[in-house]
């Protein structure tokens, strides 16, 4: 029988979607240091910007870097409006740039002063999806796939989603916290013939999907580390990827971790750096332009197994070695076939709809 009690989480506090007061993180104010002339707040992704890596660039341009780390795209969206945080940098998926747009959180960034741009592998058609109503909302940072994952010494390599259903994974099944990027695979799974422009019908398919698979999750994920946490305990063989970066972390820890690219279609993200209203300033711009030579790229994509935004050609010149490109897709997508297997998050026809629907999933009143 259905229980309707919520699902365990690792943290104790999770957003409520889009509930902006459950996302809030009361964080400090940011106060520069005395060296510094300027400073820049990013709002980015665990594995994003290395701390390390900010404070050489910062000192070299007499700024202040302060990385913000989030663990959604819902929790990226509600941390502007706590007040605690005023991000000069929101790092934002293509499907989610009109949101972030109306929620006047972005403005229209300026290519021209972006000039590394130009670095950005032509495999990835980018401009395709970073207009909003004909204006350019963010330049690609980095783009990934959210594959299917799982522990090759428990799992036989599975083919389609439907592996998350499979009633010989129940309890061991791990989800990640993030309504906007995990719905277009459950409907994917439901068979949506557009994972993004769902009809009422294929709304109710979502519904019986998610109560189907409620059972079948122990934990749910909040963030790369969180997750890479659950599948090493053990509470989890296997789950939806939220960045193959969890992959391979497992990987380089011993275990025995893969992930595949299920026959329904694998979405696919494209992280991008937008610039807030407050972030309209030269200092940024030249952040962003520098983070997409091919020395950051490479640097960004060694250490993180991330796919960045560089080409092969462009990523050996950089530094990287054939092993280092073998763990991420660059190498694959240079395939004529590569981008037909996967689905490039757009824009969804009811956000609220979804979050609202994601939400009582967690608490078990679907």
């Amino acid at each position: 029988m259905f229980e309707k009690t919520p699902i365990l989480n690792r943290r104790s506090l999770l957003k409520a979607g889009g509930t902006l007061g459950a996302t809030a993180l009361f964080a400090p104010a940011v106060i520069r240091k005395a060296w510094a002339a300027e400073t820049i707040t990013l709002l980015t992704w665990e594995t994003y910007h290395d701390d390390a890596w900010v404070e050489e660039w910062g000192k070299a341009n007499n700024t202040e870097v302060n990385a913000v780390r989030i663990g959604s795209e819902d929790e990226l969206f509600a941390q502007p409006f706590s007040g605690a945080i005023q991000p000069d940098i929101l790092y934002v998926e293509t499907g989610s740039l009109p949101r972030f747009k109306a929620g006047n959180l972005i403005k229209e960034i300026d290519v021209s002063k972006v000039p590394n741009a130009s670095t950005i592998t032509s495999r990835l058609d980018w401009k395709a999806y970073t207009g909003v109503d004909g204006a350019t909302m963010g330049i690609p940072y980095n783009w990934g796939t959210q594959p299917l994952m799982y522990n090759a010494d428990k799992v036989k390599e599975p083919d389609s989603w439907a592996a998350l259903w499979d009633k010989a994974h129940e309890g061991q099944v791990n989800m990640f916290d993030d309504c906007t990027i995990t719905f277009p695979m459950i409907a994917l799974y439901a068979g949506a013939k557009d994972p993004f422009n769902l009809t009422d019908a294929e709304f109710d398919a979502c519904v019986e999907a998610l109560r189907a698979l409620r059972s079948q999750i122990r934990v749910i994920a909040k963030g790369f580390d969180d997750a890479s946490t659950i599948y090493a305990a053990g509470d989890a063989v296997i789950g939806y990827c939220q960045n193959v970066a969890v992959v391979t972390s497992l990987q380089r820890k011993g275990f025995n971790f893969k992930y595949t690219l299920p026959k329904e279609g694998t979405p696919t993200w494209i992280d991008c750096a937008s610039i807030s209203p407050q972030g309209d300033r030269p200092i940024v711009y030249k952040f962003i332009n520098d983070n997409l030579t091919a020395e950051w790229q490479a640097r960004f994509i060694k250490a993180s197994t991330n796919n960045g935004i560089l080409d092969a050609k462009t990523a050996r010149d950089g530094g990287l070695t054939e092993d280092e490109l073998k763990v991420t897709n660059i190498l694959d997508s240079e395939a004529p076939d590569f981008w037909d297997k996967l689905v490039v998050y757009q824009k969804p026809e009811d956000l609220d709809r979804r979050l609202q629907l994601w939400n009582d999933f967690k608490a078990g009143t679907l």
